[in-house]
């Protein structure tokens, strides 16, 4: 008997429905009456998009190069669309950075309240947030001028995990910190 539901289209249902979910919580700015509400509309936007699709780009990674399958220039578009919109995230946090550090920001808040939250998880996130454009870059400059070789292709899908796993930990630490300002 054949089921209701094949496991294939309630996998991509279930991605589709968490995606736009995802893509619901930076939109929270449109209610917030802030001076830099646009700022932090933008980049969360931006940043969760970054996310969204590098973790398609890891998946994407792992079943081509993973598996000894040809990398193909879809990867390879796939990665750099990534790079931009990672690019995209770091000038949009940037210019959320102003209004971080404005006199009363939210950094001067966090000093004044939870120093440790500044001093060690935002630091941790603004280094961390930069590491996976050099990452994406280098995989798309390596697999530019390697192509789909096996022994190349694993390095490629080790820069692609560490990409995907700053870009992680950049959005916990962001959410996080966006939790503990009144």
């Amino acid at each position: 008997m054949k089921g209701l539901f094949r496991t294939r289209d309630l996998a991509v249902t279930q991605a589709c429905v968490t995606a736009f979910l995802f893509l619901l919580i930076p939109l929270v700015h449109l209610l917030d009456k802030g001076f830099y509400w646009l700022q932090g509309l933008l980049h969360g936007l931006s940043a969760t998009m970054t996310v969204m699709l590098g973790c398609w780009t890891f998946h994407v990674a792992f079943m081509k190069l993973g598996r000894g399958k040809e990398g193909g220039s879809g990867l390879e578009r796939l990665l750099w669309l990534t790079n931009l919109l990672v690019l995209l995230a770091i000038i949009s946090g940037n210019w959320l950075y102003m209004g971080y550090r404005s006199p009363d920001g939210p950094q001067s808040w966090l000093l004044a309240h939870t120093p440790l939250a500044h001093n060690i998880v935002m630091e941790w996130k603004e280094f961390v947030s930069l590491f996976p454009l050099p990452l994406g870059v280098a995989a798309g400059f390596i697999l530019r001028r390697f192509g789909n070789n096996k022994e190349i292709g694993q390095i490629v899908l080790l820069l692609i995990a560490l990409l995907w796993l700053c870009l992680m930990v950049g959005l916990v630490t962001g959410i996080g910190l966006i939790t503990l300002h009144p």
